[in-house]
């Protein structure tokens, strides 16, 4: 019987501990690491749409208004369900279209491994004069 209580004893740790790691795992990481103050608007042409979970992305070879980069830009957006309710598609995108993309830079710009600047989705024009998201170049981006 002192077996079984042991076993008892330690299943019920292992539930505990496992328990106390679930809000570390349904986390979402947050948007600190984006200057939600900045708005850059970027030109230029789609080179991937990834419509996945937890988020949706793009990169976009562009020129950047300002004192931003020109060049290749990772855009980091919500998750598809929530960009559903946006009005967005899985094909809203697609490798080659020409887009106006409006996205919060990253705080400290460095340049992410792929050779790309960072940003998180604030809004886009699409290629058909569609608008979707913020595109008056004002207002912080959103977040999940």
């Amino acid at each position: 019987m002192k077996t079984i209580g042991k076993v008892a004893a330690w299943s019920i740790g292992c539930a505990v501990a496992a328990a106390a790691g679930i809000p570390q795992v349904l986390a979402h990481h947050s948007t600190a690491a984006f200057d939600t103050s900045t708005v850059v608007r970027i030109e230029g042409t789609v080179t991937q749409f990834r419509w996945i979970n937890p988020h949706a992305s793009f990169k976009l070879e562009g020129v950047a208004d300002g004192d931003a980069p020109d060049g290749l830009w990772t855009v980091e957006m919500t998750a598809p369900n929530v960009l559903i309710n946006q009005g967005w598609k899985r094909n809203s995108l697609k490798v080659g279209d020409k887009v106006v993309a409006f996205v919060n830079p990253l705080r400290n710009a460095v340049t992410l491994n792929d050779g790309s600047q960072g940003g998180l989705y604030v809004g886009v024009i699409l290629a058909d004069g569609t608008s979707l998201g913020r595109t008056d170049g004002q207002g912080a981006g959103t977040s999940d």
